[in-house]
This record gives structure tokens, C-alpha cells and sequence, in this order.
């Protein structure tokens, strides 16, 4: 498998290193580059009240908006370490986050970049909690452009 442009969607600050190394590996096997990416789960910073402008939101929701500061500034230090690590062992890599619906975030990428693979974890879920809870992994592996390599 020949994949030299390898997206690597990072759910958790706390449960992303395994993914990381297991496309480090393929990554120095292959002379791949990575992109890192992150989305931040708009449905946590929604309100019912709809879309706000930045200064409405200082305005309206001020801890909400300095939640939302802090996690950006908490994902950029933790994309730029990966891809710190990445450089380390030879690897060329990039990163990029947004914000949005994660599936569709993953998928958009991966096609716009273009990827070769995708390498992402997945939590496990199955029945009923994954149904309720949703899975960012069934969506990537139902609509990616591209191959697909799951980590439990």
C-alpha cells in the first residue's frame, strides 16, 4: 500500500497517541507525510439561540467564548507537538483544526487535501450506544475518498 499523503484525525488531547505512532510508523515506512488534524465538536459550543458573530458571543455567552479560546489554544499546542515529534523522526507533517460536525469535517479534508489514508481511531462503540452516541469512524469509513486504517 503506497500512501504518500496520510490524514491523521486526532479525536482526544488525552487518547491520541496511539494513533499517532501507529502513523508515524507507516509514515517513515512509506516516506509519507502526515497532516494532523483536529475538529472541535461545534454541538458543544451550540446554543439554541443560533449562530453568533465573535463579539456577540463576548457580548452574550463571555464564558462560553473563553471556553472556546482555551480549547483552540490547548489544540494548537498539542497539533504543534505531534508534529514536532513527526519532524524528530524524520517525518514531514503538517496540522490543521477546525471546528464543526467531526465526520464531516474528516471527510471534507480528506478529499480536499487529497489523502491516500486515513489513519483514526475508533472508541469501540457498538448497538444501542452507538446509535444514541453517534461514531466518527462508521461515518469516515461509510464516505472517505481513500483508505481507511482503524485503531481500537
Amino acid at each position: 500500500m503506497m500512501s504518500k499523503k496520510i490524514l491523521v484525525p486526532l479525536a482526544s488531547i488525552d487518547n491520541s497517541e496511539t494513533v499517532f505512532q501507529e502513523a508515524l510508523h507507516i509514515a517513515k515506512q512509506e516516506d509519507s507525510i502526515l497532516k494532523l488534524f483536529h475538529c472541535i465538536n461545534s454541538e458543544v459550543y451550540f446554543t439554541p439561540y443560533g449562530t453568533f458573530t465573535t463579539s456577540e458571543l463576548d457580548t452574550l455567552f463571555p464564558k462560553l467564548h473563553e471556553n472556546l479560546e482555551q480549547e483552540r489554544e490547548k489544540v494548537i499546542q498539542w497539533l504543534t507537538k505531534y508534529s514536532q515529534k513527526a519532524s524528530l523522526q524524520g517525518v514531514n507533517s503538517e496540522w490543521d483544526y477546525t471546528m464543526g460536525n467531526p465526520s464531516s469535517c474528516i471527510i471534507k479534508v480528506a478529499r480536499n487535501w487529497p489523502a491516500d489514508l486515513i489513519i483514526m481511531g475508533r472508541r469501540g462503540l457498538t448497538g444501542l450506544s452507538e446509535i444514541l452516541l453517534g461514531s466518527v469512524s462508521n461515518y469516515v469509513f461509510h464516505h472517505a475518498p481513500c483508505n481507511i486504517l482503524l485503531i481500537q
